[in-house]
């Protein structure tokens, strides 16, 4: 049991972990609703009952909200009794992993924010944007959706009302909802696209910020996580402006899912 490897990826909307053994084969995956980080140890709970472990040789948890040393010293006490060795780091970090498999590379994440995310070969890490919406989020869901409620043709087509927008439950989400249908509407609309290839362009600014000054000793392969790739044209439209902004860079799928990564990488 002292061998098994749990890794944790703890999104906004998902919680997902996998069990492994010391070599990284699978022994079980498991889902859940995401839980605040703090409560981890009520979420590893049901985790060994679903998966059947007891004490783990390491628990790796990459999470939402993780970026400051004291808010990681914090998670890694809290779960200490968990495993031998507790690794934490943030979701981006551990996304970053799984897209490189362990290796050198830039992440560039779209989804309701925005961030880059590099490691080079030597291990040295630098992040560009992560702002959130008040402050950055540039080439976001929630930034693609803010340009079309301020456009008043866009506002007719899609029928977006904008005070309902910014005074539901969740003004954020539900801006960042209307990202897929400007995307949509990008196909036939010039409106429209003039959005999404802006937004793709902030996402290249991004990518080229996060990697520079960083060695990655040949062509530079980039890779993407977040809910606007999953559109083909956007991917594509990225990649162009990536390539006018990174010369030699490689646009390619991330290797590993999260959740695997954590559980079978060492980086």
């Amino acid at each position: 049991m002292p061998s098994l490897r749990l890794g944790i990826d703890l999104g906004g909307t998902w919680l997902r972990a996998v069990l492994a053994d010391a070599h990284g084969r699978v022994l079980g995956r498991s889902r859940m609703p995401a839980v605040d980080w703090r409560r981890l140890p009520d979420a590893l709970r049901r985790l060994r009952r679903g998966l059947g472990f007891h004490r783990l040789g390491l628990l790796t948890v990459g999470s939402k909200g993780l970026w400051s040393k004291a808010d990681r010293s914090q998670a890694r006490k809290a779960l200490a009794t968990w495993a031998r060795r507790v690794r934490v780091v943030s979701d981006v970090e551990l996304a970053q992993a799984a897209a490189f498999a362990g290796g050198a590379g830039i992440l560039v994440v779209a989804g309701t924010g925005s961030i880059a995310l590099a490691r080079d070969r030597r291990g040295r890490i630098r992040r560009a944007g992560g702002w959130g919406p008040l402050l950055g989020d540039q080439g976001s869901a929630f930034w693609i959706g803010r340009c079309a409620a301020q456009d008043q043709g866009l506002r007719r087509k899609l029928g977006l009302d904008p005070l309902k927008l910014a005074h539901g439950a969740n003004p954020v989400r539900a801006v960042a909802g209307v990202a897929p249908k400007v995307l949509r509407l990008a196909k036939t609309d010039v409106r429209a696209r003039r959005i999404r290839d802006a937004a793709t362009r902030h996402l290249a600014d991004l990518a080229a910020e996060a990697g520079r000054g960083l060695d990655f000793g040949g062509p530079l392969p980039v890779s993407w996580r977040g809910g606007l790739f999953q559109d083909r044209d956007f991917r594509a439209r990225f990649a162009r402006e990536l390539r006018r902004r990174l010369r030699g860079s490689e646009l390619i799928p991330p290797r590993l899912p999260a959740e695997l990564a954590a559980a079978a990488l060492e980086w």
